[in-house]
Order: C-alpha cells, then structure tokens, then sequence
C-alpha cells in the first residue's frame, strides 16, 4: 500500500524524530505511526519510550528534521509540548513541526491549546476514527 501526505510532495526524503513522553511507557501508537511513516518513505529516528523534552529536541537538531512526532499518554502534555516548541524556537529551529497524541487523555479543548501555541497538529482519537490512521500521516 502506498501512502500520500497530506502537505504533497517531497523532492528529499522527509525525517522525523518518534518517541513517546516521559514517564511514558505506552509506545504501542508511536510505534505503529513510526512504522507507517517508515512506509510512506519517512526516515525516522526512533527514540523510543520514557523521553524527555532535551532529549527529543536534541536529537531533532543533531539529526536536521523536519518533524518531531511523540505520544504522551502520561499527562503533563501542555507543558511537554509548549516546552518542545520552546526549545525549538530558542535553538532557531521553528520550523520543525510537531505532531502529538495521546489517546484520550488530550482532551479537545486542550489540543485547540496547543496547536493555537504553535504545535502543528494534536490528535485525538476522533482523528483517528475520521480520517483513518493512514490518513493521518
């Protein structure tokens, strides 16, 4: 099956660093958005679980991406994620995006937060549900 993304199309491949939150051992969703990531041609710098926001936006400037997509099933969202695109902007690094879920644990109201802050896109479960998961990478 081949995927398409929802920006178009890119003359290079496209890398984006995965991981799931701190404290966070529920790395079931990021792995399988990691893997079809892999399969619509991303390159992907797995992180894996249990990690923190240095982590994420070091590894996201070492490795030049273009996106940082991280699960966050533990609480503590708004403030991991305001402080990922904090970091980013200081390191002069805006333009990666970030996307994020978190299952129902990021409730409405919050993910509008959020993506008002500056992350590109949270999604929720009724994502998910509505555009299937291949219509959310």
């Amino acid at each position: 099956m081949k995927y398409h993304t929802r920006g178009g199309s890119a003359t290079h491949a496209v890398r984006i660093v995965t991981a799931a939150s701190l404290f966070d051992g529920h790395d079931a969703s990021i792995n399988l958005i990691r893997r079809l990531l892999q399969d619509a041609g991303a390159e992907v710098i797995h992180l894996g679980h249990n990690r923190s926001v240095k982590d994420v936006v070091e590894a996201a400037l070492q490795e030049g991406v273009q996106g940082i997509c991280v699960s966050s099933y533990q609480g503590g969202h708004m403030e991991y994620f305001k402080y990922m695109k904090d970091l980013l902007d200081q390191a002069g690094a805006s333009y990666v995006r970030i996307f994020g879920g978190g299952g129902g644990v990021i409730i409405h109201e919050e993910k509008k937060e959020l993506e008002a802050y500056g992350i590109t896109q949270i999604f929720h479960p009724d994502d998910g549900r509505r555009l299937g998961l291949e219509g959310m990478i």
